[in-house]
């Protein structure tokens, strides 16, 4: 989706929603990366997400921690160079 500036509390939280089964995705883990983020930066104490539901910003915080984790060992997997020693023999 792309959070902006305009973008509002439930912009972020549906985002969130959106993308909660990001493990083995780093697209989906991106997304609610920043989701979580924009949620961590607008925070009031709680967010009354929908009737009887609500998030805690300590979690959020702990699941911040778990995607930067995932999306920074897939980027450095992508741009890792491996080498390999080979020797011929001549017969």
């Amino acid at each position: 989706m792309g959070l902006t500036s305009a973008s509002t509390i439930a912009d972020a939280y549906d985002q969130y929603k959106d993308n909660l089964s990001w493990e083995g995705d780093s697209t989906k883990a991106t997304a609610a990366l920043e989701a979580v983020r924009f949620l961590l930066a607008c925070r009031p104490e709680q967010i009354a997400a929908e009737a009887g539901v609500s998030i805690r910003y300590a979690s959020l915080e702990k699941t911040e921690g778990m995607l930067a984790a995932y999306i920074a060992s897939r980027s450095s997997a992508v741009n890792k160079s491996h080498f390999t020693r080979a020797h011929m023999l001549l017969h």
